[in-house]
This record gives C-alpha cells, sequence and structure tokens, in this order.
C-alpha cells in the first residue's frame, strides 16, 4: 500500500477497533530496535494522527527481509509520550535473528540527549496471544528532524470551562496520626571499576530498582546477579525497572552493572534503589563501555 493511499482510506476497517479518522498528519520516524540478545534491527514506523489517538503501520528490518505490521495506540503532547501496539502482520519477508520476536508494544517517551538533541525512547514488550513471553527490547527514534511536529503544544491560553456549579468543600477535621517511625536516609553511593560496595542484608529478597536519574542519553546496561544476567542491553530512561532476586543464605550474592555504551554525554551513569525491608541504599554506578561496577549481598545474621 503506498503512502498516498494510506492517507486516503478509512484505517479503521483494517484495524478492527481503531478510530477512524478523515484527518490528521501522516508522521515518519526512522530508529533503532534493540533486542535483549544484543541485536539490533532497522525499525520505521508511519503514523496518522488525530487528537489523541495514532494508527499506522510499522517496518522491522530494512528492505527487502522487512515485516509490516499494522499499529495504533495514543499520544500524549503535553507528557511527550507516544504509546502504540502493532495488531497484525501484514507480510514478513523473513529477517533472521536469535530473538523470539512477537507483536511490539511499546511505551516511548520524548527526552532530551544531550549533543545530539532530542530524542523518543523506550522500552517494549511483546506476548504471544497464548502468553508465552518474548524477548523484550527497547525503540529509539533519533533522527530530530523526524520529531519536530510530533508533539504539538497546546496553546498558551486554552482553558477547560465547566458550567457545573461550585460545590463548597468543607474539609473534615484532621485526625490524630501518629508520628512516623524515622527512616534511614538513602545516602548515595557512587561505584565504579575497582570501587565496590558491600551491604549486610536482612531481608530474603533484593529489590533493585534501576533508571536513568540524570541526562537521558541513550545509556544502556546488562544487570548480572551471581553471573546471570537479569536484564541486557536494557536502555535507561526516567521510568525506574524493578527487578526481584532472593539472598543466598551463607553466601555473599554479588550484583554486576556493566555499561553497555556511554550514550551521548559519556560516561554512562545508572541510578540504582536497593531495598532490604525498610532499608533503602541508593547507589549510581558510572563506567566507561565495558566497565563494570559491583555490589555485594551479604546475609547479616537475625
Amino acid at each position: 500500500m503506498t503512502i498516498k493511499s494510506f492517507a486516503l482510506i478509512c484505517l479503521g476497517s483494517v484495524l478492527g477497533s481503531a478510530p477512524c479518522f478523515a484527518q490528521g498528519k501522516l508522521t515518519t520516524l526512522n530508529g533503532t530496535l534493540t533486542v535483549t540478545t544484543g541485536e539490533s534491527f532497522p525499525y520505521k514506523v508511519e503514523l496518522k494522527d488525530s487528537g489523541d489517538y495514532v494508527v499506522g503501520y510499522s517496518y522491522t528490518y530494512a528492505p527487502p527481509q522487512e515485516t509490516k505490521a499494522t499499529i495504533k495506540g495514543k499520544i500524549d503532547k503535553r507528557s511527550r509520550t507516544l504509546r502504540f501496539k502493532e495488531h497484525e502482520i501484514v507480510y514478513s519477508h523473513g529477517y533472521r535473528t536469535r530473538a523470539f520476536m512477537c507483536l511490539v508494544n511499546a511505551q516511548l517517551e520524548q527526552v532530551q540527549g544531550g549533543p545530539k538533541g532530542k530524542f523518543l525512547a523506550g522500552s517494549i514488550t511483546s506476548v504471544e496471544a497464548d502468553k508465552t513471553a518474548c524477548t523484550p527490547g527497547a525503540i529509539v527514534f533519533d533522527k530530530e528532524s523526524e520529531l519536530e511536529g510530533l508533539f504539538t503544544e497546546r496553546e498558551q491560553f486554552d482553558t477547560i470551562i465547566s458550567m457545573k456549579k461550585r460545590v463548597r468543600e468543607v474539609a473534615p477535621p484532621a485526625a490524630a496520626t501518629p508520628a512516623p517511625a524515622t527512616a534511614q536516609p538513602a545516602v548515595t553511593e557512587k561505584i565504579t571499576a575497582g570501587v565496590e560496595k558491600s551491604y549486610d542484608w536482612y531481608t530474603d529478597t533484593v529489590i533493585i530498582e534501576a533508571w536513568d536519574g540524570g541526562n537521558i542519553d541513550g545509556d544502556r546496561i546488562t544487570i548480572d546477579y551471581n553471573g546471570k544476567p537479569l536484564i541486557t542491553n536494557y536502555y535507561l530512561i526516567k521510568d525506574k525497572r524493578t527487578l526481584r532476586v532472593p539472598v543466598t543464605p551463607g553466601k555473599t550474592d554479588v550484583l554486576t552493572i556493566t555499561a553497555d555504551n556511554e550514550g551521548s554525554d559519556p560516561p554512562n551513569t545508572a541510578s540504582l534503589m536497593l531495598t532490604d525491608g525498610t532499608r533503602k541504599y541508593s547507589v549510581i554506578a558510572y563506567n566507561t563501555k565495558g566497565g563494570k561496577a559491583i555490589v555485594k549481598i551479604k546475609r547479616a545474621k537475625p
């Protein structure tokens, strides 16, 4: 199907429950899909939006081996986020990969990428109809010229006017509440290759939250626990990725954070929060490409 015919037909008939838009602009975004096997593929979307909704097509890999799928989703122009799902394969020319690829469910946000400007990035998940898990990954659209105009700012004086009668609200009397227990402050520790951190652990589980707490510049990390990968080649974004792992009684568990790249604003920097019941430990792991930051967890005696 050509771009011209795509712009003229009602996509609701193609996508089932998708809205049918007579108006709307066509946007093409070219980027990269990276999966946790370490592989990266060209990934392109053609989107037509009207209001809060988008419909269109995705193309995984490059011609003549690409797979084309229908997509539909939502765009939030205030928060500058784009969410869409692939719904149906139009055709597939059989590109080869070690990953188990399924229809993509993407959640992307526009971030400032340092010297290279703005880009759209986020994680993807995919599941077969029978709930079989597929290889996760991330999508990045980093061509700023293509992103211009994707998110249109609302006018400064746009106002939602309500004709409902305002009801005077009376606040209930404040109930007496006990003073909260003193929380342990989360002092941020910095670790890098050659600088380790060790913690005594009092519960049987380590809760790990990983995100980019600074400039979102495309940093990717791999996290291993006792030599086994938890996440691989993972793009750090503003939203936290949460992992849970058991503590081994009588042994020291080793958490390793490897810098898979350095993004557009070196070095690679990952923010982590490690939770042990009510105790929280804030860590920043920073390294050049290939560097490893290590945290050791030792189960403490009750």
